[in-house]
């Protein structure tokens, strides 16, 4: 008898944890329905920058958002939200490098972008003015926003994507000439213009004094800049800054300069 009690208990408690289980679940459906329907109802942008970039703004990404959608997306349901669409139309911008996007507990979107970073304005032989990111990418010219980078001018041609696919391209040998002097703490504050000749050999302009370092072609970027930081350590101490008018690394091994 008190075993049948037993198996009767157990099966009391097994039906009302269905049940409350089963209750559970209707509940977190029900919520997650309601979310769903229920109205965004506000918009948070945040802005990152690797540094202090400031190429667009708040208004310019409500701006993208009423281009391709018709509205800055709070006050819609949050159910017909497809966020992966808002990245893609976001990081289309030539000055997003990445934007996430996701729904917070209040039912606000929440858009997080990071800018792309600008290490070289390049002013084309056409006059033509534009940046290189890190990576390489184009970035026109801001309304908001000019970046205090190294200028690179002269017999500059016109830029196409595909730049790092051929040996010898101009913009790709000021590229990876800047790509290599911005990961060195001596190199990057001193540099401050690139100028490109006829032959597409290199020029580069110190901050400090007003000689020219011929660089010449892209090639031996590594042994070129270790040359001139050895100098600039080691020879320009004794002879001083206003001594040289050109320094010149092309030759394999040497520095050579000549004095004004």
């Amino acid at each position: 008898m008190a075993s049948n009690q037993g198996k009767v208990k157990y099966n009391v408690q097994r039906i009302f944890l269905t049940i409350g289980g089963l209750f559970f679940l209707v509940l977190l459906l029900s919520a997650i329905e309601r979310k769903e329907r229920s109205d965004s109802v506000d918009l948070v942008i945040e802005i990152q920058s690797q540094d202090d970039t400031n190429f667009i703004t708040k208004e310019d990404v409500k701006n993208m958002l009423k281009r391709r959608f018709g509205h800055v997306l709070n006050g819609i349901p949050v159910g017909s939200l497809d966020v992966q669409e808002v990245e893609e139309v976001l990081e289309k911008d030539a000055f997003v490098k990445k934007a996430d996007v996701f729904i917070g507990a209040r039912n606000t979107v929440n858009i997080r972008i990071m800018q792309r970073k600008p290490i070289l304005r390049v002013i084309d032989g056409d006059g033509a003015s534009f940046y290189l990111d890190e990576e390489g990418h184009f970035l026109p010219l801001s309304a908001n926003y000019t970046a205090r980078v190294p200028v690179a001018t002269g017999v500059i041609p016109t830029f196409r994507d595909d730049f790092m696919e051929f040996e010898g391209n101009v913009v790709k040998g000021l590229f990876e000439i800047v790509t290599y002097a911005r990961q060195d703490e001596f190199l990057w504050p001193m540099l401050e213009q690139i100028a490109v000749d006829k032959k597409k050999e290199f020029v580069l302009i110190p901050k400090l004094g007003k000689q020219k370092i011929v660089f010449g072609k892209a090639v031996r970027i590594t042994e070129k800049f270790e040359n001139l930081k050895a100098f600039y350590k080691e020879g320009i101490p004794y002879e001083g800054w206003k001594k040289y008018k050109t320094i010149n690394l092309k030759f394999r091994g040497q520095v050579v300069c000549k004095k004004k």
